[in-house]
């Protein structure tokens, strides 16, 4: 799971504590640049990997249209700074399967993210053995 932030801010930290209950922290990597996570997003990601994008302003969320064509095969959660129409209209732009302001609770993010998680990762069990690993017998 990828999460993009450039702010360090309580809303973020709400954001992040609901990923975080959700998926592995080990399964979690965290970029505070928009260019780190550029230029991760150019190395190979799974299909249906997951990326929670924050936008803090609506310069930052102009600035993420040029990752459009690198976030085709990932799940984008998208949080936007308000609800005004040009950043409703921005944010759609990227094709999000899930918009948030980061204001709200993200108690409905949590399910969400849950059943993204849940669809990319569908062998895994809650004692922790993988797919691969129970088809091998292990």
């Amino acid at each position: 799971m990828l999460f993009f932030s450039s702010r360090d801010d309580q809303n973020t930290k709400r954001l992040a504590a609901v990923v975080c209950k959700v998926i592995p922290e080990n399964q979690i990597e965290s970029f505070y640049k928009l260019e780190d996570f550029r230029d991760r997003l150019r190395k190979p990601i799974e299909p249906d990997s997951i990326a929670v994008l924050t936008a803090s302003n609506q310069d930052e969320l102009q600035q993420m249209q040029t990752l459009r064509d690198l976030l085709t095969e990932i799940y984008v959660v998208l949080i936007i700074p308000d609800q005004k129409k040009s950043t409703i209209g921005l944010a759609h732009l990227l094709l999000p399967r899930f918009l948030s302001q980061k204001e709200n609770s993200f108690m409905d993010l949590e399910k969400v993210i849950e059943k993204m998680y849940k669809k990319s990762h569908p062998f895994e069990k809650e004692n922790g053995i993988s797919g691969i690993g129970r088809q091998a017998g292990l």
